[in-house]
């Protein structure tokens, strides 16, 4: 799913001996040299901001633009965003604090020259960032914003060739709606490299919030509605494991997953199928106490996905667990492994669904590859033709489906099971033949 972002400054006044102490002091935070004169050193950013005023709070910020003030900002620095809307896209390349103060906006808009490794069908490339706001550093904090209005992603947080994974990034209390507007509906010809569509494919435009090759980090108590989809972890630039996702309400983005966490790197197994952990992969996330609902229903989305794109691919030891799920499209926690040729491996094995509150879901069927289809509401489905495929699931309440547990196809998946409550669910657990 999706990729990436951004802006600059200038100067002039002066006065009696102590304006030029002030000038001094603004200027050098400008040029990203000073350390800030607000609280802990912060730079601020307001709508009615003047260069060179002493940037002590709101009322004297010396930045009007997001942009500016990353960039003006030193290394482990913090950018204060004050009430108003922002219209920019802001790219952030060094370790940073970036909080919004209640009612601050970015609405994304592609005002960026600085540009992104994407992948999209025709290969690695580099393109103009296009998130709202794109994070390409460890140690990065975004928190409290409204994030509306990207072509990409709300927020992208992004590893890179050959720089590998990026760690220790957080993202929380956001609110982050109508983004990857490159991916609604999905098409054939976005500008979006990620976003277009390719079959029953929607495209991969990174959705709300996306991290790709992201290692240690938190995706937390934010709200998530009206992407294309949720919430994505993709392991394209760099291995994506470690992370927890927790405490988010993500809901009503109506072409694509809740949380998706699909394997897209074909180097996450070696040749003979063992995993390369430090090179690709998706695997050792938590997805915890999320609310996930209503997801998917114009288009095709579960509550949380597992998936692999090709041969190669891996997503697997992952935690799902005390989340409350219903309403999506395809199954509530969905697992789909693809068929592969012969001498192919792919690993989706090791990954747990686990103390779950799981309502009616697959409410518009899912049609697997064609050796099999399930059609009817389930609350989990695990699928493959062809890999062996391992889960445990146990302990979840499972809600007004007909099929609680869906698993198969061919003797393919091995299921722990145990502990799991079923009610009002005309088959408990269903093996595919």
């Amino acid at each position: 799913m999706r990729s990436p972002h951004k802006l600059l400054r200038v100067f002039v006044l002066l006065f009696s001996v102590a304006a030029l102490a002030a000038v001094a002091t603004s200027m050098a935070s400008a040029h990203g040299k000073g350390k800030g004169n607000g609280k802990k050193g912060a730079l601020y950013v307001s709508p009615s901001g003047k260069a060179y005023a002493s940037d002590r709070n709101c009322k004297s910020a010396a930045f009007t633009s997001v942009q500016a003030a990353v960039d003006a900002s030193p290394s482990g620095g913090t950018v204060v965003v004050c009430k108003g809307t922002y219209t920019e896209d802001v790219v952030i390349s060094s370790p940073l604090t970036l909080t919004g103060q209640h009612g601050a906006v970015i609405h994304g808009a592609a005002t960026t020259s600085k540009t992104c490794q994407q992948l999209g069908p025709g290969g690695l490339g580099s393109a103009s960032c296009l998130a709202a706001i794109t994070i390409k550093s460890s140690h990065v904090t975004v928190q409290g914003f409204k994030v509306t209005g990207a072509i990409g992603e709300g927020i992208l947080a992004t590893g890179s060739v050959p720089g590998g994974s990026i760690s220790k990034v957080t993202i929380k209390s956001n609110t982050v709606t109508g983004n990857d507007t490159g991916g609604i509906p999905p098409n054939t010809t976005s500008p979006y490299p990620q976003c277009v569509e390719q079959g029953q494919i929607p495209g991969d435009c990174g959705e709300g919030i996306h991290l790709m090759g992201v290692a240690k980090s938190v995706v937390s108590h934010n709200f998530v509605s009206g992407n294309s989809g949720g919430v994505l972890l993709t392991d394209e630039f760099g291995p994506t494991h470690g992370n927890l996702i927790s405490h988010n309400t993500i809901t009503g983005n109506a072409f694509d997953c809740g949380i998706t966490a699909p394997g897209h790197n074909p180097h996450a197994l070696d040749s003979s199928g063992n995993p390369q952990p430090s090179v690709a992969g998706v695997y050792n996330n938590t997805i915890a106490h999320n609310t996930i609902t209503n997801n998917g229903n114009k288009g095709e989305g579960a509550g949380v996905l597992f998936a692999n794109a090709q041969a190669g691919t891996a997503s697997y030891n992952n935690l799902v667990e005390f989340n409350k799920i219903s309403g999506n499209e395809l199954a509530g926690v969905t697992m789909h492994a693809h068929t592969l040729g012969a001498g192919e491996f792919e690993d989706l094995s090791g990954n747990q669904i686990v103390h779950n509150v799981i309502g009616t879901n697959n409410t518009g069927g899912d049609p697997l590859d064609g050796s099999a289809s399930d059609n009817s509401t389930t609350g989990i489905l695990v699928f493959s033709a062809s890999v062996p495929v391992t889960v445990k699931i146990a302990h979840n309440i499972i809600r007004h489906d007909v099929y609680g547990v869906w698993l198969g196809v061919g003797g393919h998946v091995t299921a722990a099971l145990s502990h799991n409550v079923f009610q009002h669910v005309t088959t408990p657990v269903f093996t595919s033949p």
